[in-house]
């Protein structure tokens, strides 16, 4: 059994707060922006084998539209009404929340005692809340985000639906540059979050393009051009950046280069992110079908078919699956030959990615509830 050595209070900041008065202990398995790291791969180390058995259920009480962040036995939940709420992992109880000026659309990063907070509208872009002190460290305008932020060093990086792409101070906020990626009246929004090797900075666009820069000083490194909007964010892996776009491409493009390597065609269109392991990349489209593709060629290993639409980012756990669909149903597959080997229905849409902390799977549903999960020992 693990120790926790977090304890939260509330305190006066309007209505509520949330305030960490020790240090997180960081672990190996801790989700701290989406995708789980910078290269948005969508895969733990940890194994949780099906069939699973309901712990809890929370409600946000508001929509929720990006994934749960966990450290420590602390989650924290973003809503559409701007709260950012902390929950008891191994109860479901609220610690406590706070409220920003507007929506929550993107998942926030967590780093250190600071959590980096993605607003969708309003006069703030980014509100940086210290939870050791239940500060207001710092906040930004730069336009609308419906992205999430990476943190890389330093750095905090984040796309705009103005057609931006952000470096900042992680400390204070101040820019460091900005990549715009067409004069302004011509930039279409940016709805992918960016992703990293350590080296570039890779993202989409609504334009068509896959774009990336350098991390250091923001110069275009190199650009690959769909033929339709890009709304996922990229996956980086092996040195390659895989992506779909809103034609049903999923494009894997050489990291150093911009090169394509290979190209597969889905039939539909791609609204949400890949996850890979070692061999596979696993990529969901709207008719339903998760494609299991040979990350080194494209090939086809194998196909799962839901019952509506998957436009959210499979989760690797292990040689498990877990993959949500707008059918209101989990499923748990062999990764290796995409077998449904269990299923569980939900009253509401799975439309954000599950993600997985020590043994305990949360998994997201509309439109405001996070059920947590454990192996059945029955």
């Amino acid at each position: 059994m693990k120790k926790y050595f977090i304890l939260f209070s509330l305190f006066a900041l309007g209505c509520a707060g949330i305030r960490l008065d020790r240090p997180f202990r960081p672990g190996g398995d801790d989700w701290l922006m989406y995708g789980g790291d910078k290269s948005r791969v969508n895969r733990t180390g940890e194994e949780i084998a099906p069939p699973l058995e309901q712990l809890w259920e929370y409600n946000a009480l508001a929509g929720i539209a990006s994934s749960p962040l966990v450290r420590d036995s602390v989650m924290l939940v973003t809503t559409l009404h701007g709260e950012v709420q902390a929950v008891n992992v191994n109860n479901g109880k609220r610690l406590g929340y706070v409220v920003l000026e507007s929506s929550i659309a993107g998942t926030p990063a967590w780093d250190g005692a600071n959590v980096y907070v993605p607003i969708a509208s309003g006069t703030e872009s980014l509100v940086c809340l210290g939870l050791n002190k239940a500060e207001r460290r710092w906040s930004v305008s730069i336009g609308s985000i419906e992205s999430s932020p990476l943190v890389v060093g330093d750095h905090l990086y984040v796309t705009t639906l103005d057609g931006v792409l952000y470096a900042l101070n992680k400390m204070d906020g101040e820019e460091l540059w900005k990549f715009e990626t067409a004069p302004k009246g011509r930039r279409k929004p940016i709805r992918s979050s960016p992703a990293s090797d350590g080296e570039v900075i890779v993202f989409g666009s609504d334009d068509g393009t896959l774009y990336a820069v350098n991390l250091k000083d923001g110069s275009l490194r190199w650009k690959y051009e769909t033929s339709a909007s890009i709304f996922a964010t990229p996956v980086i892996k092996g040195g390659r950046a895989f992506v779909g776009s809103q034609d049903g491409g999923f494009s894997c493009v050489d990291v150093a280069t911009g090169s394509l390597m290979w190209k597969y065609e889905t039939g539909s269109r791609i609204y949400g992110s890949a996850s890979a392991n070692n061999d596979l990349v696993f990529i969901g489209s709207a008719d339903g079908t998760l494609h299991a593709l040979l990350a080194e060629s494209g090939t086809i290993a194998w196909t799962f078919r839901a019952r509506s639409v998957i436009n959210s980012a499979p989760l690797v756990a292990g040689t498990y699956l877990y993959v949500g669909s707008l059918d209101r149903t989990l499923y748990a597959l062999s990764a290796a030959s995409g077998e449904e080997l269990w299923r569980l229905p939900f009253e509401g849409r799975i439309k954000v990615s599950p993600v997985l902390w020590g043994n305990t799977l949360l998994v997201t549903y509309e439109d405001k509830f996070v059920s947590a999960f454990r192996h059945s020992r029955d």
